[in-house]
């Protein structure tokens, strides 16, 4: 089979593969799924601890020795604020504040190191805006105040957090995902018809012009062309 004859085979049933696509990418769009929104509210920060006196111990770089406990509470900050104790203290705050209504769990926070593990980034996913908000300013309240509760190994004294950015809070656009639903749907259908309209080709014993006819074995001695 030549290329020509994909090409008549195609041509021949686009009608078929036309109306599939449509079918399809309008009832995608129709039916779409409408998630409810999402937002973010991230803020970053430092943390570390403080060096003893060197009176205290001997033998040491206090500022290297800062440096290198800082590191240690960095990794174990992640998954300390991605923690059910740590959801429970925020929503303890929130309730300081006085914001009724918003319960947090673990799902809704995470944190990560950036810049060559020297800054933390701590996120805040959730449906409002404004209560995504008052969430994060808990949540960094209580990295302030209550962060002795998780590194008892650091004494009363804890970490010192220092805020770099404001909580900001702005809306999560569509995955990947949501994006490439509809198109990939519509190629899908594409496909699909194109393999049709060849099955259907296949299972047509019709004979439409002097090539069919040859190909059933008879000779074809001439051929009336088709009107305009």
């Amino acid at each position: 089979m030549e290329l020509k004859d994909y090409a008549r085979v195609i041509w021949r049933y686009l009608w078929l593969i036309a109306a599939l696509v449509v079918v399809v990418g309008v009832g995608s769009w129709i039916f779409r799924p409408h998630p409810a929104p999402v937002y973010q509210a991230s803020v970053r920060f430092t943390i570390g601890v403080n060096a003893p006196p060197a009176t205290q111990v001997t033998g040491y770089d206090p500022i290297l020795t800062s440096y290198q406990a800082s590191e240690y509470i960095r990794d174990d900050f992640v998954e300390i604020v991605h923690s059910d104790v740590f959801a429970d203290d925020v929503n303890a705050e929130l309730a300081k504040m006085g914001v009724t209504g918003v319960t947090i769990s673990k799902d809704n926070i995470s944190a990560a190191v950036e810049n060559q593990r020297r800054l933390m980034s701590m996120t805040i996913t959730w449906g409002n805006a404004e209560q995504a908000q008052q969430i994060a300013n808990a949540a960094v309240k209580n990295l302030s105040d209550n962060n002795a509760k998780y590194f008892a190994q650091l004494g009363s004294t804890g970490a010192m957090v220092a805020v770099i950015d404001t909580p900001t809070v702005s809306p999560v656009g569509a995955s990947l995902r949501q994006q490439l639903d509809i198109p990939i749907r519509v190629l899908i259908a594409l496909l699909a018809g194109i393999a049709l309209a060849f099955i259907l080709d296949y299972l047509d014993n019709s004979v439409r012009d002097a090539r069919d006819a040859e190909q059933l074995g008879l000779s074809v001695i001439g051929e009336i062309p088709r009107g305009k």
